[in-house]
């Protein structure tokens, strides 16, 4: 049976409070004052708090029709091999959108050695900072985002996170590469000062299999 945690009502770590959009990502009318401490539940929703780069993100979204969103992705990758089987290896998300007169983009990724060989959901991860397809309990997770106002370009990519990532729903798990059905999730990473906090539900609008 899946645990799911009302947005409106869980346990919270520390608030976070900011103002200027080029060095702040911050939706209006938020429900949450601190960021989560789990998984917020089976509805579409994407949650990011935290500071990375010294940029603060405090982005809240429940309901998607509410933010000027460019386009929503959420990608299965697979590894193509010599057999029928493929490999269920990282999934993405990404979303650009408009926010106080700014173009903004956010992506992410949760990679492991094989999702379709996880047990019983949900299934937490410690966070390791080599990319080559960690095994067993581990993942590995990057951050990145992208926003151009006032003359200043801001351009960040960050990996080499620990911590924990949690996979709480992927119906996809044991069958053939597809594009269907929600992954939800929650990643708390850390590298030194940075500090990322996501819940996630998000439908999956496209997979690829690769060479």
């Amino acid at each position: 049976m899946l645990r799911t945690t009302s947005i409106f009502a869980l346990a919270l770590a520390p608030a976070l409070a900011f103002a200027d959009p080029l060095l702040s990502t911050m939706t209006a009318d938020n429900a949450l004052t601190e960021a989560p401490t789990e998984w917020l539940g089976e509805e579409p929703h994407l949650v990011i708090m935290g500071t990375v780069s010294s940029y603060d993100f405090d982005m809240q979204v429940s309901d998607f029709d509410k933010l000027d969103i460019h386009e929503l992705s959420m990608k299965r990758e697979y590894l193509l091999n010599e057999t029928d089987y493929s490999p269920y290896q990282e999934l993405d998300f990404g979303i650009e959108f408009m926010l106080d007169g700014m173009a903004k983009q956010i992506e992410g990724k949760l990679v492991h050695a094989d999702f379709n060989k996880l047990g019983d959901l949900p299934n937490t991860f410690s966070l390791q900072s080599e990319e080559e397809f960690p095994e067993g309990d581990m993942a590995f997770t990057e951050f990145e985002f992208e926003w151009e106002a006032d003359g200043r370009s801001v351009n960040e990519e960050i990996a080499d996170w620990t911590g924990t990532a949690t996979v709480n729903l992927d119906p996809a798990r044991g069958q053939a590469p597809n594009g269907d059905g929600l992954i939800g999730g929650y990643i708390n990473a850390v590298n030194g000062d940075n500090n990322i906090v996501i819940s996630y539900t998000l439908n999956v609008t496209e997979f690829e299999v690769e060479d």
